[in-house]
């Protein structure tokens, strides 16, 4: 199982959004031109996209962790305290869970497995690292993640960490060496590659999700307004611009 895990591959699988008001949520990125999918069971609500990360929206009164007695537990309940818009996100892997936990235990990241010992539903770690969680269930169809927006998929997810130094070593931990650094908006961060996505960590006063970065088949290029997102720090990225750049010799 070990030699299974050290080539496990993974990916960007959900991002959380958390809303006081699910409903009023599910009306605004119903306006924004997303398809958004209504359980039976109620608390959350579904943005599939057609790479297959999926955007799950839920009432911060339906948070998915109840009231265990745990370290990691309490400090992800902690992490999520106050917070409104973008919570958290997961990685899925092409192996089973209890494969990636092997594969966590090997790199010393810290996790408690949730939903039971020998076939874990999620895998909790320290913040500002990533959940792992299982493949969603039932899978969505063709129709539900298309989107009369153009989104057709995420692009990056923006991470930040006051205490940068350290996060930047739990991060090389957990991805692998970054793919380089870049200077945005006056500093320094580094960008990780996770299959066909990108997380880019930087130095911010709190630490969690601070950016939502969305690719769209059209030739758009910004920031949506708070006022449309509830909050949520979104920006599109016309995937038709990545065609302008001139091909390396």
């Amino acid at each position: 199982m070990k030699g299974q895990a050290e080539i496990m591959t993974h990916r960007v699988s959900r991002v959380w959004l958390g809303f006081a008001d699910l409903e009023q949520a599910t009306r605004a990125y119903t306006r924004l031109g997303f398809r958004v999918v209504q359980p039976r069971l109620g608390g959350k609500a579904l943005i599939f996209l057609a790479d297959g990360v999926v955007l799950e929206l839920f009432s911060l009164a339906h948070l998915p962790f109840g009231r265990e007695e745990d370290e990691l537990l309490e400090r992800r309940r902690h992490f999520y305290a106050g917070k409104m818009g973008l919570l958290d996100y997961a990685l899925g892997s092409t192996a089973a869970l209890e494969q990636a936990s092997v594969w966590l235990e090997g790199r010393e990241i810290p996790h408690r497995a949730l939903g039971g010992r020998l076939l874990p539903q999620l895998l909790v770690c320290p913040p500002p690292l990533p959940l792992w969680l299982g493949p969603l269930t039932p899978q969505p169809g063709p129709e539900q993640t298309q989107h009369p927006n153009g989104v057709t998929g995420l692009h990056a997810l923006v991470v930040g960490s006051p205490a940068y130094p350290a996060a930047l070593a739990q991060h090389r931990r957990l991805l692998g060496p970054p793919l380089g650094f870049e200077n945005h908006e006056g500093q320094r961060r580094a960008v990780f590659a996770v299959g066909e996505h990108f997380i880019y960590l930087q130095g911010a006063e709190r630490e969690g999700l601070s950016g939502l970065i969305l690719r769209s088949r059209y030739a758009l290029w910004g920031r949506l307004e708070a006022e449309q997102t509830l909050g949520v720090p979104l920006m599109l990225l016309g995937d038709p611009v990545f065609a302008l750049a001139p091909e390396a010799d």
